[in-house]
């Protein structure tokens, strides 16, 4: 077998994983609370306060979450910069249409950002749903070493290879010449 002359597309996974220990470290030194991506509700809820005072006030969930300026904001801005930075430290340039999308579904941009719109909007529809950030749950579990974070983590990575493989269709074996 011949190895690849090519650099990895992906960040080496033990820096990769010790970027993403001190992320949690920092959060949960700074803001206390453990992580989430649920920010989007404390600008929304900063949102209606403005515009619609009494409707804001008259929501359970808008009393229970933290406003604009919490961690839940800093968290999501943080994500923001973060994929930014990401992006630009990637050995290989990314490309906005993969390779494996675009053989699949076509090279169509808006094609791939409705696709991922949707997906987006199905997650964060679930995660309101179950009443929190599921995200969150093992994030913040697995680093605590709580059963149901260990659990859930196990569960969000075996869904999401089974999704992979609906989506995309079988695993094709390519020899390397």
């Amino acid at each position: 077998m011949q190895q690849s002359s090519e650099h990895s597309a992906y960040w080496k996974w033990i820096p990769a994983s010790f970027a993403l220990a001190g992320i949690i470290v920092f959060i949960f030194a700074t803001f206390g609370p453990p992580a989430s991506s649920s920010g989007f509700v404390s600008t929304l809820k900063g949102f209606f306060q403005v515009v619609a005072p009494g409707y804001a006030a008259s929501k359970t969930h808008y009393q229970i979450i933290p406003g604009p300026g919490s961690w839940l904001f800093a968290f999501v801005v943080g994500m923001a910069i973060g994929g930014f930075v990401a992006g630009r430290t990637f050995p290989v340039p990314t490309r906005d249409v993969p390779r494996i999308w675009e053989q699949r579904f076509g090279s169509s941009r808006r094609r791939r950002y409705a696709a991922t719109f949707a997906g987006g909007f199905l997650i964060l529809f679930g995660a309101r749903l179950a009443g929190g950030c599921t995200l969150g749950l093992f994030i913040s579990g697995s680093t605590q070493l709580a059963i149901s974070g260990l659990y859930f983590g196990v569960l969000i990575f075996a869904f999401a290879m089974i999704t992979a493989r609906v989506v995309y269709g079988p695993v094709r074996k390519e020899t390397i010449e």
